[in-house]
């Protein structure tokens, strides 16, 4: 695998962004709602994506994605009374890695979650639960009540949350270990206490929300993080940005850029992220500067079948040279019948040479059961 590159730098990144978002203007997985040209809403019960699916996701995943399609009614499965629904996700893995210091394999279950939603029909009114039951104990992961004021016709698809829940910023894909999702602490490991609102306004969405600090230990009423996301949808592609205060004993600043757009069987999708650690630097009391990217390729090559090509980049301190990291994935990704998803990928990660583990080959096989 020496053919790859081990470094990309800043410039090459954001080119790439720019030239791919305004030069093609001819969740389920991010990629799945940019092919669509749909908001994560469409399929989703959390307006932000991700989690429980709604009927249409649950069609979707049944009808849609798989080779072959399985007879039975997704919707009667998830529906276990008139006002309470279930669903679930779980992955299983099979990884074989090797770095210069030392090689690993094995099997490990990367994650299993059940979702419950009640909704209290004519009312608006919801309660959402995501508990991830394994691996190891039991985690809450979400859980929230929700008012939807769809039954204004003004305000239709907007909403108010409170509670434990997911901050919504930037791109949210599955892959929690994608640098834009680990670097930022923005992922599905990491929710926060707080409220939020989001105004549907035709095809743009905004979101805005209040919570403790997702980094931070305890809760400070003196420092609480401040955001907001916005997205719109044009004909041909979509764009969006995300900004966030996290104003702790040393603040947090980050900004993003995200867009994404669908040409014949190939969808294109990439966020930049802008980070800023107040004093951060232990030596000179300083400010650290990151930059973080995304590109990523899915081609829909037929029914069931979906190849993913990945280039990621980090610069965890935008004064110091030659410390960036960059890290490739290729995967394959097979859902033969309904509610099943096999996935078989390969990833390289490029850091400094002065830490060997931190630069390795990885293969592995994933199973997703879904509904």
């Amino acid at each position: 695998m020496n053919f790859i590159y081990k470094r990309i730098t800043p410039v090459i990144i954001l080119s790439a962004v720019i030239a791919f978002t305004f030069s093609i203007a001819a969740q389920a997985e991010v990629y799945l709602a940019i092919k669509n040209n749909l908001a994560c809403s469409a399929c989703h019960v959390n307006p932000i994506g991700g989690g429980l699916r709604n009927d249409f996701g649950r069609i979707y995943g049944q009808t849609v994605l798989p080779s072959k399609t399985q007879q039975f009614d997704s919707k009667t499965l998830a529906k276990l009374t008139q006002f309470l629904t279930l669903g679930t996700d779980a992955r299983f893995n099979a990884s074989y890695q090797k770095n210069e210091a030392e090689t690993s394999k094995g099997f490990s279950t990367e994650s299993a979650q059940i979702y419950l939603h009640f909704s209290i029909l004519e009312t608006g009114l919801s309660f959402y639960v995501d508990e991830q039951v394994a691996p190891g104990s039991a985690i809450n992961r979400e859980a929230f009540v929700m008012y939807n004021f769809a039954e204004k016709s003004s305000l239709q698809g907007n909403y108010l949350k409170a509670g434990k829940l997911f901050i919504p910023y930037g791109l949210r894909i599955e892959d929690d270990s994608a640098f834009i999702r680990q670097v930022t602490g923005m992922n599905f490991d990491n929710s926060d206490n707080g409220i939020e609102y989001g105004g549907n306004f035709g095809k743009t969405t905004v979101n805005l929300y209040l919570a403790n600090g997702t980094s931070q230990a305890t809760n400070n009423d003196d420092s609480l993080l401040y955001g907001t996301r916005i997205e719109h949808l044009f004909p041909h592609f979509r764009l969006g940005a995300s900004a966030m205060l996290n104003d702790g004993d040393h603040q947090t600043k980050m900004f993003n850029v995200f867009a994404g757009t669908q040409w014949r069987n190939i969808g294109l999708l990439a966020e930049v992220d802008y980070i800023n650690l107040e004093a951060a630097n232990t030596f000179t009391k300083q400010d650290i500067s990151q930059l973080v990217g995304l590109i990523e390729m899915n081609y829909q090559w037929r029914k069931g079948w979906n190849f993913k090509l990945t280039a990621e980049y980090f610069d965890p301190d935008n004064d110091v040279d030659e410390n960036e990291q960059t890290r490739y994935s290729f995967i394959t990704e097979y859902t033969p019948l309904s509610n099943i998803q096999l996935r078989l990928g390969i990833r390289v990660k490029q850091d400094i040479p002065q830490i060997p583990e931190q630069n390795y080959d990885v293969i592995f096989l994933q199973s997703h059961f879904y509904f």
